[in-house]
């Protein structure tokens, strides 16, 4: 539990968007600014409440993590003596990394481990962070974990270029890094983005990628994004989503962590406790941004432009995992939150505008007034997509009829599973009836923007239970973002077709040719409210039309 704890508060303060200052009640100081492999250091400082917790995380040189624990502070002041590994492999040689989390506080200092010729850090140590000193901006700034010296260090030709991709090089410290001139070649061949390939041992080991800042900023001068692969997980930064400086002394280094590790595991699985409905799949990826200048390390959590991320799972994860139940969330270590994207053939894409830890998990709500019903396991995948949700936190009321407004909000979060862009269309105020402010205020404008709905003189009627004949409406225009096909053929034989409005027949025709409805085997009944379970099978229906899950 402790670790748990350990590794969800080091999160919060190190990956998350929080103003740090470092007020003079927290303190960090090291005993030592050198160890030898097998020797001990001592942490130890004051917190402003007398019995406060304080998060301690030691990160190598390499950015794995060495140690975290929680230590609990006693009378304002904490103390914790750490062991360093005999092996190098445990401990390599170079500059390490020491923060501190105290609240919304941090502190950070370095130490070195000795390499056989002595510091092979190659300068002296930096000392524990200034009790006084701190910063109030974001992103946070903190010292670098190791090679302190500008992009100059980053030969030109560093890599290799093929068309508009780029191989970096492997550096003798662990690094992956790509010169200037490499970058700039690859861009002269781009059409719209240069990659960056990394093996897939980055992606599970946590190697870093580095390379000059001012190559960015080349390439949003050109419009061109920027690609970072590896193995199985890919993530597509649009020109302009990291706003870098174009000096010579910046370099950027962005870690792609793949590895389900201890941290991670933690992380994930204390996210579960707000549920027992979900299932950890052990599928994660966390991406840490930085700008390196001189002695200071910048974190960049937020995005000035949300990036494309691609999760691929390996043929034995697509195996064990349920692509019907499966999603991706962004986990804290307190919360899960869903995050919409698509899946088709393992392969799940999404956006984000921050990063921290994205991880893959099976969900499956049961409600009780949905055991063996006919309509439960397309509401169990519907809800593992976030498109709808209970009535209350046990029952789905599959019976109950649903509003014009309800409707509309599950069309459009369902389109949001088609993975064509959906930017809003900005047709607020189009229906006299819709007031401003409410949950589906602005689903209604996009959806009429987007030709889904029409309303009816100038009136939504958002509070009117939704008929079959207009629900088949609205679903056939949203088909147009999916790919249906025809599985019907001839024409519906209801027989009560003659009573289907003459502006809906078109689209019931549509419908019950592409599957999408089904009527009752006599009766298409247009005048009858849909209901709850009926949505749910029609809006199931059109998904998988358009994904092979």
């Amino acid at each position: 539990m402790k670790k748990y704890v350990a590794a969800i508060l080091a999160l919060l303060f190190v990956l998350t968007p929080v103003s740090v200052y470092a007020a003079a009640s927290f303190t960090l100081e090291l005993s030592v600014k050198e160890v030898l492999r097998g020797g001990e250091i001592t942490l130890s400082g004051t917190v402003a409440d007398e019995t406060d917790d304080v998060v301690v995380k030691m990160v190598s040189p390499n950015q794995t993590v060495l140690y975290i624990d929680v230590i609990s502070a006693q009378n304002g002041a904490y103390s914790q003596t750490v062991a360093i590994p005999e092996t190098e492999d445990l401990a390599p040689s170079g500059v390490y990394t020491v923060i501190a989390g105290n609240g919304g506080l941090t502190q950070s200092g370095t130490f070195t481990i000795p390499g056989k010729g002595g510091n092979n850090s190659g300068e002296e140590p930096s000392r524990p962070s200034n009790p006084g000193g701190g910063s109030n901006s974001n992103p946070v700034e903190t010292a670098p974990p190791a090679n302190n010296s500008d992009s100059k260090d980053i030969p030109a030709a560093a890599g290799q270029v093929s068309g508009a991709n780029v191989q970096p090089e492997l550096a003798k410290d662990g690094r992956y890094i790509a010169g200037s001139d490499v970058i700039a070649k690859a861009a002269e061949q781009a059409k719209g983005a240069v990659t960056i390939e990394l093996p897939a041992s980055a992606a599970e080991s946590g190697s870093a990628l580095e390379f000059p800042a001012k190559s960015l900023t080349g390439l949003e001068d050109r419009e061109i994004d920027l690609i970072v692969t590896s193995g199985n997980r890919t993530v597509r930064f649009p020109a302009g989503s990291l706003a870098v400086s174009a000096d010579e002394l910046t370099r950027v280094r962005v870690v792609l962590n793949a590895a389900w590790s201890d941290e991670a595991k933690a992380v994930v699985e204390q996210s579960l406790r707000v549920s027992p409905d979900y299932k950890s799949t052990g599928v994660v990826l966390s991406v840490v941004i930085q700008l390196i200048s001189g002695g200071n390390v910048t974190e960049i959590h937020q995005l000035d432009k949300p990036a494309e991320v691609t999760m691929k799972l390996t043929d034995e994860q697509a195996k064990q995992i349920s692509a019907d139940l499966a999603g991706v969330y962004y986990a804290d270590g307190k919360t899960l939150e869903y995050t919409p994207g698509t899946v088709k053939n393992g392969t799940f894409n999404f956006t984000v505008g921050h990063f921290s830890y994205y991880t893959i998990l099976e969900y499956s709500k049961t409600f009780v007034d949905l055991v063996g019903h006919w309509a439960e396991s397309s509401v169990k995948s519907l809800a593992a997509k976030g498109i709808v949700k209970g009535v209350d936190e046990n029952h789905y009321a599959p019976g109950r009829s649903i509003t014009r407004s309800e409707f509309v909000a599950l069309i459009m979060r369902t389109l949001e599973q088609s993975g064509k862009p959906l930017a809003d269309q900005g047709a607020v105020g189009t229906f006299t009836d819709v007031p401003a402010g409410q949950y589906y205020t602005r689903n209604v404008a996009d959806a009429a923007a987007l030709g889904i709905i029409t309303g009816y003189n100038g009136k939504f009627r958002p509070n009117d239970q939704i008929t079959r004949e207009e629900a088949v409406v609205a679903l056939v225009r949203a088909a147009d973002y999916f790919n249906l096909a025809a599985t019907n053929g001839g024409q519906p034989a209801f027989a009560d077709a003659g009573s289907i409005s003459g502006w809906a027949k078109t689209a019931a025709s549509s419908a019950w040719s592409t599957g999408l409805i089904q009527g009752d085997g006599k009766k298409f009944s247009p005048d009858r409210a849909v209901t709850r379970a009926e949505v749910a099978v029609m809006l199931k229906r059109l998904i998988i039309s358009d994904s092979s899950l």
